[in-house]
């Protein structure tokens, strides 16, 4: 299957495809499905060394929404390098971007829970994007 690259994971030797899409020119930063371990991974789909995979890992393991919505987002961006931050800078990110967005955020209350609330996936994509999608509430 040449759409997918087949990953083990480092923590519970759990295996599984990952689409190649969503691999940017250095790899992408993944979390495992079944353990929730994060790691990276090459674009040839080896694991990165420890060095380059320690500020992945670092934010991976806390599990907190905001670490869940960067993780997302993160994946999100691999799939089109560049393309994400360049939709923002012109101001058509949800034009261009919406229906993505929207999966990342319904993956996000899944995995956060529902009662997480949307501050932290709203916060990072402040963050990210420079985007506050409860702009047109304040001035009302």
């Amino acid at each position: 299957m040449s759409d997918a690259l087949p990953i083990r994971c480092p923590a519970c030797d759990a295996g599984y495809l990952l689409p190649t899409h969503l691999l940017g020119e250095q790899g992408a930063r993944v979390r495992c499905p079944a353990c929730q371990h994060g790691f990276a991974v090459s674009r040839e789909g080896t694991l990165l060394s420890d060095r380059a995979e320690a500020p992945a890992t670092a934010t991976a393991t806390s599990n907190s929404p905001r670490d869940i919505a960067a993780d997302l987002l993160v994946a999100l961006e691999a799939g089109e390098p560049g393309a994400i931050q360049h939709a923002a800078s012109e101001g058509r990110l949800f034009a261009q971007h919406g229906p993505a967005l929207l999966e990342a955020y319904d993956e996000f209350r899944k995995r956060a829970g529902a009662a997480s609330g949307s501050e932290a996936f709203r916060e990072e994509v402040l963050a990210r994007y420079g985007v506050d999608l409860f702009a047109a509430r304040a001035a009302v």
